[in-house]
């Protein structure tokens, strides 16, 4: 596209589901020891635990238990 690629900009986020969120984290914070988190392990009011991180390439990624 011809523009440049702003890291850690949040214009946009990737979202995934884990059932394991508690695994999932276990297994990132091995594979990758400096992850930088923008916000650790919380639960929302409606009871959903997300994390959000930048990935390597710096694109924010928001990972969630699935809402019920």
């Amino acid at each position: 596209m011809g523009k440049d690629i702003i890291p850690n900009s949040n214009s946009c986020e990737l979202y995934f589901e884990e059932q394991d969120i508690e695994a999932f984290i276990e297994k990132l914070e091995k594979t990758y020891p400096g992850v930088q988190y923008v916000n650790r392990l919380m639960t929302h009011s409606w009871g959903q635990k997300v994390i959000c991180f930048y990935d390597l390439d710096g694109n924010l990624i928001e990972v969630g238990t699935p809402i019920v």
